[in-house]
This record gives structure tokens, sequence and C-alpha cells, in this order.
């Protein structure tokens, strides 16, 4: 679902459609997923809802997480070694990542070049089931942190 589209469901309708038992925790960790809007990881979920769902328990996000992922409700990302995220939106999109904090945007691709990939499968004789592009980097907060800290050092070694 589109985030657009994601906007006018609400849980119970989303649990429906997928199939799912409306219990009270899978329906707060939807809500808050959906009022949110960003993309988290397991730990981080528990962590922000563990004051205002007292029967949350860190073993009912994963597996809630993991219901939702097989369920089609979320999208389940990795980036290297670190802790997998969950993204609400589960149309086709690719994302941007921050590599100092983490920072994760969804981009959107008019065209993904399918001449190249289709000369990679031929090559090495392999089948494509997903595509995901990562675009690494800095957001706009940390290159700033980063041209303020550079200045910041050439001015203390020019004074010297």
């Amino acid at each position: 679902m589109s985030r657009k589209e994601e906007d006018h469901l609400y849980p119970l309708e989303i649990l429906q459609q997928a199939g799912l038992r409306p219990t009270t925790q899978r329906v707060a960790i939807l809500q808050f997923m959906i009022d949110e809007k960003r993309h988290w990881t397991a730990d981080e979920l528990f962590h922000q809802m563990r004051g205002s769902v007292p029967t949350l328990s860190l073993a009912t996000v994963y597996n809630t997480l993991k219901a939702f992922v097989e369920s089609g409700v979320l999208k389940e990302l990795t980036f290297g070694d670190a802790a997998s995220r969950f993204d609400l939106n589960v149309s086709p999109h690719h994302h941007m990542v921050c590599d100092q904090c983490g920072k994760l945007q969804d981009i959107y691709l008019e065209e993904v070049p399918v001449d190249w990939i289709q000369e990679a499968e031929k090559d090495h004789q392999f089948y494509t089931k997903d595509i995901q592009i990562e675009l690494h980097g800095l957001c706009q907060q940390c290159f700033q942190l980063q041209v303020a800290d550079s200045f910041k050092r050439t001015l203390g070694t020019t004074e010297a």
C-alpha cells in the first residue's frame, strides 16, 4: 500500500484485509506506525510504545512484526548488519540511507534500468525476485554538521 492509501485506512481495516486477528497489541503497533511514518526497528518500537501499552513485550513486538510481514502488511528492510527495519509502505519504492544517523527516506523511481538487470541475470544465470535500490550517503542535517565540523577544524588549524 502506498503512503497516500495507508493514511486513509484504519488499523482494524488493515488487519481484517490481511486476515489477522485484531489484538490490542497489533492494533496499537499498527496505529503507532501509521501515525509516526518512519522505518522502525523492533527494539525502537518496543521502547517507544511500552509506556502506553503496558501489556506489550519485546517478544510480542517481534512476533507481531513477523505476522505483519508474512501477511503483506509490512515490508522488512535489511541494510547490511544493522537491525531490520519495517516499512508500512509495501508499494514499489527504494530508499536513501544516511550512513551517519541511519535515517531512511523513501524514494520513487519512474523507471528502474531493466536492461542492465536483464543482462546481469543472463550473464550470471540468475533470477531476480525483488529489486531494492539503496542510495547511501548523508542526509541534509548530517551533511551540514559534517561541513560545520570541517570548517571548525580548518579554523582551528589556521589560527595556530
